[in-house]
């Protein structure tokens, strides 16, 4: 009875022992493999990346050169451990995806990976790119792939032809017929060459719709209205996510026991297809005063009161309505009469994006103080706009103000907004400015109020202070990682900068743009402790959402890891000054993260 009693305690021990064995025994190897070995020209594919024993590598893989025959769309990362004879496996798998864009057969040449200070290499591979698309594979499989029919990303402009300054809404939605337990914006296309206004989603959730007669569980992802700032084709590039999808283990888990599951989540990479837009300029015939405005507008004017005395401050408000980008309006030409003094404006904007567009208001307030008696009228005020509804220019005019100013002249100012004063009484609107300071001493001063009898008592209780707090804090570094990897966050950071500053050149991009993606995944890890290795955006954004850092600190922070990321794999070379200009967005980002982190 006793050994009975005593086998589950025993066994559950002995479990618990081959659960914590470690991986670090095991040899660390790497291969590739790819999603598809042919695959149709446009269609996506993905360089797999496995490296076993390991959870972390000590820097990023170097990928052979693709750009011959494929465009890079982004990655995702994701960890499994596995047991089998005692041992705990460990592999980490790293997801390239990518677009082919020309037709042949292609050597992908071996991945190099950094990883326990040693460095691993895999097996060339061949993949073949046709005109026709290639056979689809259904799920399945060890590697727990997704066919391109079961789960995809479209991208659907409102019109795919409009004008300069006209918006553009682009919806972004996700098709599946598999289990997608989550995702995560992996690369967001770039906006270069339009004004980006997200747009609210609608809270429908997920629908059932058919496609080419075939039911997905669909769902609205992203919606962004696009205002093209020039004229030309444009192509917005890819939008990619990280789908976490759930797919069968080829076996039982571990004993049989279904606790261990027959299934587990596998990060997919998809996505949508280029979306072009032809951008026409403006027609000819713009009226007077136009800026470039696109849209339907109302202009209103009012003030808070029409009968005044001169000299009286008067609030005039001119406020701007309707559809379109507002926040591009500028304040129009005003016509005050001459002997009126108006001060610069105050401005505030409200921007409404919703579901089919953006609405929003912009106020322009005036600060006005009339210097003359007598009616006058404040003429009405225009503002030209192009309505891409009727394809013609249109004028939008306020209603005339009348106000009755009372009292006597005051010296007129010369036109709006100046002032002019044509006498000045010299005992009245001048007083004598005295240059020398004379020195006060308080009565009665002693030897104890003098500054230099505290300075030479407190000295060398401020030195020992500072020794102290010096010694305190070198103990801290010693003993203490987090503190220390915060301490020298910024300084590492400056100093892989500065790596990259010495590569800004377009023959060595790659190592640039890999470097800047060093440095920032680097500083980020300092900074929170974490190990910088495997960091994906979703836990990055999640790690500085729960530490109170605001999305505008945020964003342009994970904006330029996927500048980067995409700039590595780029099949052009970028030119001296977008290299600059990534390099001081990086330090800007850094800085920011570092002051809100503070």
């Amino acid at each position: 009875m006793t050994f009975a009693r005593r086998r589950p305690t025993r066994l559950a021990l002995a479990m618990l022992g081959l659960l914590c064995l470690p991986a670090s025994g095991l040899a660390q190897t790497a291969r590739a493999y790819l999603s598809q070995n042919e695959v149709g020209l446009s269609q996506q594919f993905v360089l797999n990346v496995e490296i076993a024993g390991t959870q972390q590598l000590d820097a990023d893989p170097t990928l052979p050169d693709l750009s011959a025959f494929a465009a890079y769309l982004g990655s995702g990362t994701s960890t499994s451990m596995q047991m089998a004879n005692g041992r705990t496996s460990v592999t980490l798998t790293i997801q390239y995806q990518f677009q082919a864009t020309a037709v042949g057969t292609f050597d992908i040449g071996p991945v190099t990976v950094p990883a326990s200070g040693q460095t691993l290499s895999t097996e060339p591979l061949t993949i073949q790119v046709t005109n026709a698309p290639a056979a689809t594979r259904r799920p399945g499989g060890t590697d727990g792939g997704v066919a391109p029919d079961n789960l995809f990303i479209t991208a659907t402009p409102s019109q795919d032809t409009v004008y300069v300054n006209e918006p553009v809404t682009v919806e972004y939605r996700i098709f599946t017929r598999v289990n997608v337990d989550g995702y995560n914006l992996a690369q967001q296309p770039s906006t270069a060459g339009f004004w980006a206004e997200e747009l609210a989603i609608p809270q429908a959730g997920v629908e059932q719709v058919i496609r080419d007669g075939v039911q997905y569980a669909s769902s609205v992802i992203r919606r962004v209205a696009l205002f093209p700032t020039s004229a030309g084709p444009k192509t917005l590039d890819p939008l990619t996510i990280e789908a976490q999808v759930r797919v069968q283990r080829r076996s039982r888990g571990f004993f049989d026991d279904p606790f261990f599951g027959r299934s587990r989540n596998r990060p997919v990479v998809v996505a949508s297809d280029p979306v072009d837009i032809d951008v026409l300029t403006l027609p000819a015939g713009q009226p007077p005063g136009f800026t470039g405005l696109v849209g339907q507008f109302d202009i209103s004017t009012s003030i808070d009161r029409t009968d005044v005395n001169t000299n009286d401050a008067l609030t005039f408000r001119l406020e701007v309505t309707g559809t379109g980008n507002i926040r591009t309006v500028t304040a129009p030409e005003l016509g005050f009469p001459t002997d009126f003094e108006v001060y610069p404006p105050d401005v505030t904007e409200q921007v409404e994006p919703s579901g089919e567009g953006v609405r929003g208001r912009k106020m322009f307030e005036y600060v006005v103080v009339p210097r003359a008696p007598g009616d006058v009228s404040i003429p009405p005020v225009e503002l030209a706009y192009f309505n891409p509804d009727t394809d013609a220019y249109a004028v939008a005019t306020s209603a005339p103000i009348d106000l009755r100013i009372a009292g006597d002249a005051i010296d007129a100012p010369s036109g709006p907004g100046a002032r002019r004063r044509t006498s000045i009484d010299a005992q009245q609107d001048i007083r004598f400015i005295r240059i020398a300071v004379p020195t006060f001493r308080p009565i009665g001063a002693s030897l104890f109020r003098s500054a230099w009898f505290w300075t030479v008592l407190l000295t060398p209780l401020v030195a020992m202070a500072g020794a102290v707090a010096t010694r305190r804090h070198q103990d801290r570094l010693r003993g203490d990682v987090a503190y220390a990897r915060r301490r020298r966050a910024s300084r590492v950071a400056k100093q892989r900068l500065a790596k990259a500053e010495s590569l800004r050149s377009p023959e060595q991009h790659r190592d640039f743009h890999a470097e800047i993606g060093r440095a920032l995944h680097g500083f980020l890890g300092d900074k929170l402790n974490l190990a910088e290795a495997g960091l994906v955006r979703d836990e990055i954004r999640s790690h500085l959402t729960s530490r109170g850092v605001a999305n505008d600190v945020i964003a342009p922070y994970l904006t330029c890891l996927e500048d980067c990321d995409r700039q590595r794999f780029a099949p052009t070379e970028p030119d001296a000054a977008a290299m600059q200009e990534m390099l001081t967005r990086a330090g800007q980002a850094m800085t920011a993260l570092d002051q809100a982190l503070s």
